[in-house]
């Protein structure tokens, strides 16, 4: 939620007088422009981002079966999660993440305080799965007070933020929400979105990943990197997912002498150019032998 001066359209910032000019009257008009190729806005939707919260500290509160499907999320993202609930709440899934990741998960085996907010440091944000209702408002409230996000488990309008049903295939990550509306339907279509997806998916992301870091290094300046982005940009246009899932170390190099002049090869002559290459590689140590 924004702080109350944002909130209200008709916020003035502090350095601007009304002597100042109209900021509408200084934004420049494009004649040309059509703005019926822009997307529509449709208001209600959530931000969706990849929250980058490795090595950063979660708190969730609770055990049962909400809380073992969160800590699945917060492992996978390299979180460092302290974890609040009686032993006597544990679900068998919880219980064996505790047992098997203790250098990811500080568990502390009673209920919830409020003083933990401020006594557990740099908290980055927290989670609630628990079946006390008049708690996790509780909670809730206390967090909005510290300014720290927090997901209330099943109460959408005490969430700063979803969790969405997720499709996960090595790097490959997609998040389908339907903003606390319905978990159920939002499961069925990530697993209908995941059977349309190329099965060397997540093969050819880990290559392309190789390729751009072979990239940065050959051309590491700041300025190239809108050059590095179109030239990534047109390799994965051009190369199709089963070739670039098969991308060789020797496919890279040849693929990359193209980038000084913008040029992109495709898999074909990438390999042809490779396999002369290594053939005349073996004819030279032949003759020194």
């Amino acid at each position: 939620m924004l702080p109350a001066p944002y909130a209200s359209s008709t916020y003035t910032h502090p350095t601007m007088t009304s002597a100042t000019p109209d900021p509408l009257s200084l934004v420049p008009t494009f004649p040309d422009e059509d703005p019926s190729t822009y997307p529509p806005i449709q208001p209600g939707g959530s931000l969706i981002l990849a929250w980058q919260v490795r090595n950063k500290r979660v708190l969730l509160v609770g055990g049962g079966n909400v809380a073992a499907t969160r800590l699945v999320h917060l492992l996978n993202a390299d979180a460092l999660i302290t974890l609040i609930a009686p032993p006597a709440g544990l679900h068998p899934e919880t219980a064996h993440r505790l047992k098997t990741h203790q250098s990811r998960i500080t568990y502390v085996p009673r209920h919830f305080e409020p003083t933990d907010l401020t006594t557990i440091p740099s908290i980055s944000l927290v989670l609630t799965a628990i079946d006390d209702p008049i708690a996790s408002t509780e909670i809730y409230t206390q967090c909005k007070k510290l300014n720290l996000p927090v997901n209330v488990a099943d109460v959408p309008p005490e969430c700063d933020f979803y969790f969405g049903s997720v499709h996960r295939d090595g790097p490959l990550q997609i998040m389908v929400s339907t903003g606390g509306n319905g978990p159920k339907l939002a499961a069925m279509i990530r697993r209908k979105v995941a059977d349309s997806l190329p099965k060397q998916t997540a093969e050819a992301i880990v290559k392309v990943g190789e390729l751009r870091k072979m990239l940065r290094v050959l051309a590491p300046g700041k300025e190239e990197g809108g050059k590095r982005m179109d030239w990534m940009s047109r390799v994965c246009e051009v190369w199709e997912f089963e070739e670039l899932a098969g991308m060789t170390k020797v496919d890279m190099e040849v693929l990359l002498e193209g980038y000084k002049d913008g040029v992109v090869r495709g898999f074909k002559e990438v390999r042809l150019v490779g396999s002369v290459r290594e053939g005349e590689e073996e004819d030279d140590k032949r003759e020194g032998a």
